[in-house]
């Protein structure tokens, strides 16, 4: 019998997966200001008219990914005031609890790192990569017989649709989308996600999101 390299491969993958241990668990934690939604485990907190919501959407945004690791917040933003109301990328922070502080990658650079670590991956479907359509139906279905090329190439534009709008906000209006950080929250006991509004870090926060990660 010849020795099939697809299966030795798979045995491996899975060797790791095994060794890899428990998926971390992410939980909302409550402070002064903050609502917590236990059931999407997001936070919510009000400042001036503007509510602002965000929950850990993704530990690793692009899985089996071997050089950086990309993790993604879902944030939505609603503007209650009567006047049009902005909040930019620069306006997020992300500080763990170890004190390393982090700032937010726009989708164009996520899409560059994405494309740049696609080159050191072992090629569909030889291990079976799963992309967001699969996470759904990647128990029934064969991934050994998908046609489908690797998450970066294929679906690239995914980075962008479903990022946070950098629109101006209408009154009575809302904006939601991803923030992407490059940072492994799975080695991180917690996290504090935080908004400066115009992006200005010599005053404190106007909003503040802790998460621990267990």
């Amino acid at each position: 019998m010849g020795f099939d390299m697809r299966y030795f491969i798979l045995a491996l993958l899975v060797a790791i997966l095994l060794s890899g241990g428990c998926t971390p668990t992410i939980k909302p934690l409550a402070t002064a200001g903050n609502s917590v939604d236990a059931v999407n485990e997001s936070l919510s907190a009000e400042n001036d008219g503007i509510r602002i919501s965000a929950r850990i959407r993704d530990l690793d945004y692009a899985p089996y990914r071997m050089v950086d690791t990309i993790a993604s917040f879902e944030v939505t933003i609603e503007n209650g005031t009567d006047q049009p109301y902005e909040l930019p990328l620069s306006s997020f922070l992300l500080v763990a609890g170890d004190g390393e502080q982090y700032r937010p990658f726009s989708p164009g650079e996520v899409r560059d790192i994405v494309s740049k670590d696609s080159s050191y991956l072992i090629p569909y479907p030889y291990v079976g990569y799963y992309y967001l359509q699969d996470r759904e139906r990647i128990a029934s279905e064969n991934t050994f017989e998908s046609s489908l090329p690797f998450y970066a190439e294929n679906h690239p534009q995914d980075i962008f649709t479903q990022a946070l709008p950098e629109d101006m906000i209408v009154p009575e209006a809302k904006i939601s989308g991803l923030i992407y950080f490059v940072v492994d929250l799975a080695s991180k006991e917690q996290v504090d996600l935080r908004v400066y509004p115009g992006g200005d870090i010599s005053v404190p926060a106007r909003f503040s999101f802790k998460f621990g990660i267990e």
